[in-house]
């Protein structure tokens, strides 16, 4: 009868050391947020969900480039290294992960002691010479009431996957970074091809001008004026050229590999993508971006160590046993049954008085999760403001284009005739300086402005989270 009410009384113990391991700890419950119901910005459909970001195969239209992003996803030294990173934590995470189990270890001792015939054991001692043997496996094992080991599980969980988080952020980022270093390759192509068919318009210039100076037509005036128009343009190609070399060079490094040439499309074009993108709703992005979503683990991390914190001020039971052979011979040390031994032992920790080091590390615990909190709000603010600033880029941009496009269509046909025209004296030789300089600006700001459209939407593609 008074074992089984010991029994009763243990199980009542332990029932209600399970129940109050559910208050001692909370579950992570994600903070208020506020996230706006809609993007401010027209581009933006206000009833659309955005559902999957295509991958960049899917994309971009250029072969070439989607060739030189694999490339990068294979070879890029920081992939690599976050790659790395991932597989350090998950050795954590597998540890962690089997925690509520026993430790057991095995224990295999020899030993001889001699002592010393004038010490107090060795003058009582008939042998002096004192042989032991030992082979025993040991247990530990820490019972979990508190709920201290779910939340190291928990904590270690959540750091491993904001690790995969921040490799996919990085992924996305270096996509983005290869998007944008290839159009403004070609872009800088695009400007030296410019360059080069404006100074042959200005040389062609300069050699009618000499003709007419020759028969004094004009004066010398015209001749410097137009030489110097031409040495200023013709500086303009080894500049580009050098920065043709530094972002072929600096796309190689992306790539993981040594300084070379790139293969690359021939010519600048805006149909640079194969579908349209849609910013539906902010909240979509608590989902779909890598940086948020690694916050809110890190944040998941914080909440689990303040439970892991607050287990300290409860008290611990550790049970530990230990059975096996024990003889003072060798030649007994397998002696069955003769040599078997066993002990167990339970024990309960109470934390009383440790110059406040577990109210301090609690502290400690809740600052850093509030630390968090804020981080992971941020990060919601930073991910809005990117896709908000990404869709009015290109609204403003495609006004820009439009302008821009009117004035080259113009200065297109201004170009063929000033020539004409000064063959025939219809106009004189500033007029075509003039329209030499004005043409070669607008096909430059034509094609800054085509690569600008393409930078938005790489960057709005970047801001809803990539894939």
């Amino acid at each position: 009868m008074k074992k089984l009410m010991i029994k009763n009384s243990i199980a009542g113990l332990i029932l209600v050391l399970l129940t109050q391991s559910c208050k001692v700890t909370k579950d992570y419950q994600r903070p208020e947020l506020n996230v706006p119901a809609a993007y401010e910005d027209t581009y933006a459909a206000k009833d659309s969900t955005l559902v999957e970001i295509p991958s960049y195969t899917q994309f971009f239209s250029d072969q070439k480039l989607v060739t030189l992003i694999d490339q990068v996803m294979e070879n890029n030294p920081d992939l690599m290294i976050a790659a790395e990173h991932i597989l350090a934590t998950e050795a954590i995470l597998k540890t962690v992960k089997l925690n509520y189990l026993p430790e057991v270890n095995l224990q295999i001792n020899a030993g001889v002691q001699r002592l010393s015939k004038n010490s107090m054991m060795g003058s009582f001692a008939g042998n002096l010479l004192f042989e032991e043997y030992n082979f025993a496996p040991a247990v530990s094992w820490d019972i979990d009431f508190w709920g201290k080991l779910k939340r190291q599980r928990e904590e270690a969980l959540s750091n491993y996957l904001s690790q995969a988080e921040n490799r996919r952020a990085l992924r996305v980022q270096l996509i983005a970074q290869t998007a944008q270093a290839y159009y403004n390759l070609l872009s800088l192509d695009q400007q030296l091809r410019i360059t080069q068919q404006v100074e042959k318009s200005m040389q062609e210039t300069l050699d009618i001008l000499q003709v007419q100076f020759g028969v004094g037509e004009v004066s010398s005036l015209a001749i410097k004026q137009s030489e110097a128009q031409l040495a200023e343009t013709r500086a303009l190609v080894p500049e580009i050229k050098a920065s043709i070399k530094a972002q072929e060079n600096a796309l190689q490094i992306l790539a993981g590999s040594y300084p070379a040439s790139v293969e690359r499309l021939a010519d600048l074009t805006d149909a640079a993508f194969l579908t349209s993108l849609q910013a539906g709703i902010p909240t979509d992005l608590l989902k779909n971006r890598p940086d948020v979503k690694q916050q809110e683990l890190l944040l998941r991390a914080a909440s689990a160590r303040v439970g892991i914190a607050k287990t300290e001020f409860y008290p611990g039971l550790k049970i530990t046993g230990q059975g096996g052979l024990n003889a003072i011979k060798a030649s007994n040390w397998f002696s069955i049954p003769a040599s078997l031994f066993g002990n167990a032992t339970a024990g309960l920790t109470q934390p009383i008085f440790n110059k406040r080091a577990i109210r301090s590390s609690y502290e400690q615990a809740l600052h850093q999760h509030e630390a968090a909190v804020h981080e992971f709000r941020k990060s919601v603010l930073n991910a809005v403001e990117e896709v908000s600033t990404s869709m009015s880029n290109i609204e403003q941009i495609k006004e820009q284009i439009k302008e821009v496009n009117n004035r080259k269509k113009a200065l297109d046909k201004a170009i063929a005739d000033a020539q004409i025209l000064y063959k025939y004296g219809e106009a004189n030789y500033l007029e075509v300086l003039t329209v030499q300089q004005n043409y070669f600006q607008t096909e430059l700001a034509h094609t800054m402005t085509v690569q600008k459209e393409i930078n938005a939407y790489i960057a709005l593609y970047k801001s809803l989270g990539g894939n």
